[in-house]
């Protein structure tokens, strides 16, 4: 077996010396790559939020189902106001019953969450540009439903 010489010891000392210092170089390359690309995900996160809120709105089926949405809703107040005119004429007439404004009532508070729902719909960020034209973009509950 030969012998280990002052020169193998100096020759391995110097190899690993350089195994050490490219390895750490690249550990540190890596995690500079890793924090640049990091800082460039959150320095546009603002332009990309707002680029998919805006491809989300203009999809086919976002207007579809909220044009569908808003004319159903619609339609629904709609009945509620022809509901209300009955149910008042019977809660204020002669001959009203405790039971006929019991009804009166709860149907406006039914109507009163319909138009909720309605300018709820109507406030959201994919819904309010797909309001259709002949639709108020808010509804007063007040002027609906009765107060």
């Amino acid at each position: 077996m030969p012998r280990i010489t002052r020169r193998d010891v100096g020759d391995g000392a110097v190899a690993i010396g350089a195994g050490t210092i490219v390895t750490v170089t690249l550990v540190l390359i890596g995690c500079a790559i890793a924090a640049l690309l990091w800082w460039l995900g959150v320095f546009t996160s603002g332009v990309k939020g707002a680029g998919d809120v805006h491809r989300d709105q203009q999809r086919a089926g976002n207007r579809e189902h909220w044009s569908a949405t808003f004319n159903a809703e619609y339609q629904q107040i709609a009945a509620d106001r022809d509901n209300l005119t009955i149910l008042k004429r019977a809660a204020t007439g002669a001959g009203a019953t405790q039971q006929d404004r019991t009804n009166y009532t709860g149907a406006q508070l039914n109507c009163r969450q319909d138009v909720a729902q309605y300018n709820a719909d109507a406030a959201s960020t994919l819904g309010s540009p797909w309001i259709p034209t002949d639709l108020p973009s808010q509804i007063d509950a007040t002027t609906y439903c009765g107060s």
